[in-house]
């Protein structure tokens, strides 16, 4: 059941994608005209469809995306109606802006498609985990870690990253996600009192990322009714220790509780920029001795105007760091394994749609905007690749030879194979090794 939930997330997601990245192909050659012999949701044998002028519309086997055909567009072959041919209505007899628009119309789709879902989420209104969000203030330093060499303690909060100011654990998060094996020259404040900290971080798990051993501080929020609320606790409390135990991540606060024999717990609790002591009487709610804490979440849900602010927003981040991901990856300061295959994609589609529509729906959108900036790139034959031919040809003020244009393509092509094959020996290995 779970390899179905899996299989069916995964051709939703980059089904959409690639069905909403050629629907801007489609929509912006008929805009100016230009004949579209397919528009096919999925590859393979046509299954059915119907027609919209010269276009057949259909749905074909392999449901994984799709594709537009064109009248003399470069690199496809014609095998439908040619009678019609020397009409003006082919793709090359078409001035260069007309073209460039239509290969960029794909990409835009993209971020339009992510922008658009975000922009829904955020009107109709989701709970989102609130750590990313919350300062990034040390909840805990592992043993044995670089933080902890560098003496890095809890409560420390990180101002800068290589100069770099950081306002939450997203950022800070991300800055050492991208650094793996390097120095770090990181600013924290201590007591009131800021200093510098080197650090060098390491590499972490099978996606190579950086990591110097650091930890958020949990943050909680009680449920109405239960033990923790009528003990005083107020959504946002950090739990730093239980009976003197430290709490370094949320899993550890139910075993210590389960484990209390339904005695009074001492809850060592961060507020603001003060800590105190919370006595709490665990009691059986069903399900074994509980104290009623969850983690702490915020409520995003805006009008549909600011909605739309936010998810342009959050595009635009995504994009900074996507586009500073791929400089890292070409400069080799990060592995490739931190790339998300076909295999990578289905797992994270199988999770996300386990934890309901709203997961989903998010995956759908960080995806989209990452194919189309990855489609931008002056690769042929991917789109960016096409826009920059015609950059080149506009600005020479005539055409490749179709001799050029073919050297670029197999280069193109080669180095996409490549890249392919770099990506699915990522995500094997990811599989195979610990």
């Amino acid at each position: 059941m779970d390899l179905l939930v899996k299989l069916l997330a995964f051709v939703a997601v980059l089904g959409i994608i690639i069905f909403v990245h050629e629907f801007g192909h489609l929509l912006t050659a008929k805009a100016f005209g230009m004949r579209v012999f397919v528009f096919s949701f999925g590859f393979g044998r046509r299954l059915f469809g119907f027609k919209w002028g010269d276009t057949d519309c259909r749905v074909s086997a392999i449901p994984l995306g799709g594709y537009v055909k064109l009248e003399g567009e470069p690199g496809d072959l014609v095998s439908e109606d040619t009678s019609a041919l020397g009409d003006g209505k082919d793709f090359l007899s078409r001035p260069r802006w007309q073209r460039f628009l239509v290969y960029l119309a794909g990409p835009v789709m993209n971020g339009v498609l992510a922008i658009g879902v975000m922009a829904l989420l955020f009107t109709v209104g989701v709970m989102a985990d609130a750590t990313p969000f919350d300062r990034p203030i040390l909840g805990a330093v592992d043993a044995g870690s670089p933080a902890e060499r560098a003496g890095l303690q809890p409560l420390d909060e990180i101002l800068a990253i290589d100069d770099r100011a950081v306002r939450n654990w997203e950022e800070a998060s991300y800055q050492i996600v991208v650094r793996p094996e390097q120095e770090l020259k990181l600013r924290i404040r201590r007591s009131g009192e800021e200093r510098e900290v080197p650090v060098r971080s390491e590499t972490q798990t099978v996606h190579r990322i950086g990591s110097i051993g650091v930890r958020p501080l949990v943050r909680v929020a009680a449920v109405p009714g239960q033990p923790a609320e009528a003990a005083g606790f107020q959504p946002g409390d950090a739990v730093l220790s239980i009976d003197g135990k430290p709490v370094r991540t949320f899993l550890d606060i139910p075993p210590i509780v389960g484990a209390s024999g339904g005695k009074p717990l001492s809850f060592r609790v961060l507020r603001g920029e003060q800590q105190m002591e919370i006595a709490v009487t665990p009691r059986d709610l069903g399900q074994g001795l509980r104290v009623g804490l969850g983690q702490w979440q915020i409520p995003m849900k805006y009008g549909p105007v600011r909605a739309l602010g936010e998810a342009a927003r959050w595009a635009g981040n995504q994009v900074t760091m996507t586009l500073d991901v791929i400089r890292r990856l070409v400069t080799r300061q990060i592995s490739p394994k931190t790339m998300m295959g076909p295999l990578g994609i289905a797992d994270a589609s199988g999770e996300a749609a386990k934890r309901g529509i709203e997961e989903l729906l998010g995956l759908v959108a960080i995806i989209s905007l990452q194919v189309g900036i990855l489609n931008l790139l002056p690769i042929a034959p991917l789109d960016g690749g096409h826009l920059a031919i015609l950059g080149v040809e506009g600005v020479a003020r005539r055409d490749l030879s179709p001799t050029v244009k073919t050297w670029i393509m197999n280069a193109g092509a080669a180095m996409i194979f490549l890249l392919i094959g770099l990506v699915l020996y990522s995500d094997i290995s990811k599989k195979l090794l610990p």
